[in-house]
This record gives structure tokens, C-alpha cells and sequence, in this order.
């Protein structure tokens, strides 16, 4: 029975098919987007006839078909799909601008300095690391003061570092300040030049490290401070967990916000990983603090060798006891080492001078002209720590980053 229906099956398409081909040609087409192109031509009446046997009918219904079904598809494939938008992530770095109380006020720039700047500073590998990965940087003619704490644990934290404060001296030697900045504000100019010289810096360090293989997971901290002395004002520039203090009429304020995991809520064990480093984070994102300096001020520039060994309050004592910033400088960096030296130490001391005292107290003023200089280490270690203490990089969520942008709202802190 099944085998007469199956008969009767195909009797009945072979019999559709000779009724069908003896009917005129459709002349109307499907659109299609691409150019016309030549069609077999549907086979003419004399093409099927009564003397054609059961195989020939049949082998012509299988070519009919193969190209009644196929050639469709093959239009369809051959039609060019839409372009995709690609929709990127803005890459230009963000600066989130904060302002100490009484730096926020409109002041004009004077026709001479209203303060002096002098400093000091020095660099210790310390007790238990083979090798030093911090730099900084001096630069007095350009009232510039940088430190930068390259990423223990892996290769190339020494070429990180000396890379970042190199490429910032270069841009205020050549007056060369051409990186993008986003932030919701505008930015003092002296400022923007600045962060500027910093995202210079992450980007040197970030290209170095995919040129170079072994390298490649290299980074670093950087803490920047930039005076104006005709406008009374510092300019802080920050990435990572070094920081900047500043002392004042006795007392010790931290000016900087460590850039780790726990400003976004972790805690535990991962709390103090870093969140951001140059060279490193691909969406970068700079704090840049804006005070105005007093006579008689000293701000601190360190890497955090400092404060894990010495506590604010020890820092405060030593600032209120040593009034010589050169000695102060090598007692910090001492204290360090005999709380136990567990990283690399860096210490950078700024003290302001009242420009009237200054003159009146005939001190002569240091040359314009006085060039800067820097501290870099020499080599850069394979392996400058144990595994227990390398340094640990993070990624502030998007969300997050938006949100702090969107908070620079150029309030003082307070």
C-alpha cells in the first residue's frame, strides 16, 4: 500500500510539472540590489514533449528544481549586508578637579611672585627590595616637584618611573603640552598643563611596555605638584596611592585621596590594590587638587615606602622639629628604614617663603635660570620584590567613572 502511494506521489508532481511548463514564462522578477544578471531561460514548449521517456522527464524536473531553489539563495548571499557601527569608548583621559579652601577665588596673577619655592629630596631602595623602583623629579625653574613609584613586583616598575618623570620634564623644557583632557569644568591653564604632562607620561609608558615584551607589565604611580608663584597657588596633579601632604602652622593634612579599591567600596584583602597607574589603566583618570600656599608651608611628596613605615603623626613631628627640608628629608627616609624598610622610599620636600620677608630679610633669591634635575635608578630589576608585595592593578567600573566626573563640581574640599 505504501508503495502504491508513494507512486502515486510522484506521478502526480511529474504531471504538475509538464502542466506548468507548458504555460507562458513569468516576465516579473524579485527586486534585488544587485545588478541585473544574465538567468537560464525557462524551457520552451518544444522542450517537453509526449515522445520524452520517464528518465529524461524526470532528470529535467531535477535540473528545474536545482535551479528554481539555488539560485535564489545564491542572490540572497550575494547582497552586501549594511556596515556595523562600531560605537568606541572615549579613550581621552578625564581630569576630576578639587579646590582646598580659599584656592577657589578668583585672584589676578601679580606682576612679581608673591612666594618663593625651595626643595629637596632623595630616593632609597630600603631594607628588603633588591633594587629601587621609584624616580622623581626637581625642577625649580619651572616650579615643578614629581614622584613616581614604579609597580613592584614586575619588570620594568625602574623604567616605568624614570620614563614618566623624563617625559614630563621634556614636555615643560619644550613647552610641548598636546594631550586631550575631559573633565566637566574648565581647568586653570597652569593646571591643565600639568595633567596634561601627565597623560604624556601614561602614554609614553603604555606604548613602551607593547614595544617591549618583557615589559609589558609595567607601571607606575605618579604625584605632581606644580607652583604658581605670581598667583599664590599649587597645582597637584595625582595617580595612584603616592601622595602629597601638606604642613601647616604645626599640623599635617593629607591632600591626596589614595586611587585604590576601596574608594569604590572593596574591602578585604584586595581594599589597597591600586585602581589606577600610568601606563597601565586604560581609562585614565587624574585628581588634580588646588590649594593656595601660605608662607611657611611644606608639602610632601612621597611614595607610599614612606607612609607604610611612618605613621602621619611621626611625619608631623619630624616636619615641626627639623625646620632644614634637607634634613628633614634624610630623617624621614631613616625613619623608614628602621621601622623596617619593607619598599622603596621617596621623599620630596617643598617649602614656601613668603616673597616680602624674603627681600626683607636680604636672603638673595635663587637663580631664574637654575636647571632641574632628576633621580632615576640605574637597571631595571627582573624581579624587585617578593610575590607577597607586588603591586596589584584594579578598573574602576564605568558607571563609577562617570559618576566621579560628574562630581568635579569645583567646590572646596573642607
Amino acid at each position: 500500500m505504501l508503495i502504491g502511494i508513494a507512486l502515486l506521489a510522484v506521478g502526480a508532481a511529474l504531471l504538475g510539472y509538464v502542466v506548468a511548463a507548458r504555460q507562458p514564462a513569468p516576465t516579473a522578477r524579485r527586486p534585488n540590489s544587485l545588478a541585473p544578471r544574465a538567468r537560464s531561460a525557462p524551457p520552451p514548449e518544444s522542450a517537453v514533449d509526449a515522445s520524452d521517456t520517464d528518465e529524461t522527464l524526470v532528470m529535467r524536473v531535477r535540473s528545474t528544481l536545482t535551479d528554481a531553489v539555488l539560485e535564489p539563495i545564491v542572490e540572497e548571499l550575494l547582497v552586501p549586508e549594511p556596515p556595523v557601527e562600531l560605537v568606541e569608548r572615549p579613550s581621552d583621559p578625564k581630569v576630576v578637579v578639587a579646590y582646598e579652601e580659599d584656592a577657589d577665588e578668583e585672584e589676578s596673577t601679580s606682576p612679581q611672585a608673591r612666594i618663593l619655592v625651595t626643595a629637596s629630596g632623595d630616593t632609597d631602595r630600603g631594607q628588603r627590595r633588591k633594587a629601587n623602583d621609584d624616580s622623581l623629579l626637581v625642577m625649580p625653574e619651572h616650579c615643578l616637584f614629581a614622584v613616581a613609584d614604579g609597580m613592584g613586583g614586575y619588570a620594568g616598575g625602574s623604567v616605568a618611573s624614570a620614563l614618566a618623570v623624563e617625559e614630563m620634564r621634556r614636555a615643560f623644557e619644550q613647552e610641548a603640552f598636546l594631550a586631550e583632557l575631559r573633565t566637566t569644568g574648565a581647568v586653570p591653564r597652569r593646571g591643565s598643563e600639568l595633567a596634561k604632562s601627565m597623560v604624556q607620561a601614561h602614554q609614553a609608558v603604555f606604548n613602551a611596555a607593547r614595544t617591549t615584551p618583557e615589559y609589558c607589565k609595567m607601571g607606575t604611580t605618579l604625584v605632581a605638584a606644580r607652583f604658581s608663584p605670581n598667583k599664590q597657588r599649587v597645582y597637584i596633579g595625582h595617580v595612584g596611592d603616592s601622595r602629597c601632604y601638606r604642613f601647616r602652622r604645626g599640623s599635617l593634612r593629607q591632600l591626596t585621596t589614595d586611587q585604590t579599591m576601596s574608594t569604590v567600596g572593596m574591602v578585604g584583602p584586595h581594599a589597597d590594590d591600586l585602581l589606577q597607574a600610568i601606563g597601565v589603566t586604560a581609562d585614565l583618570s587624574i585628581d588634580l587638587i588646588i590649594d593656595k600656599p601660605q608662607s611657611g608651608d611644606v608639602y610632601l611628596l612621597c611614595s607610599d615606602g614612606l607612609n607604610k613605615m611612618v605613621s602621619d603623626q611621626q611625619i608631623q613631628q619630624t616636619l615641626a622639629g627639623q625646620r632644614d627640608i634637607e634634613a628633614a628629608v634624610y630623617g624621614l627616609i631613616e625613619q623608614a628604614n628602621d621601622a623596617g624598610g619593607r619598599d622603596n622610599v621617596t621623599v620630596v620636600l617643598i617649602k614656601v617663603i613668603d616673597r616680602t620677608l624674603h627681600d626683607i630679610a636680604t636672603i638673595p633669591s635663587p637663580p631664574p635660570d637654575q636647571k632641574g634635575w632628576t633621580k632615576q635608578p640605574n637597571i631595571a630589576p627582573t624581579e624587585s620584590c617578593g610575590s607577597e608585595d607586588a603591586t596589584v592593578i584594579g578598573q574602576l567600573p564605568l558607571e563609577l567613572a562617570a559618576l566621579r566626573l560628574q562630581s568635579a563640581t569645583g567646590k572646596p574640599r573642607r
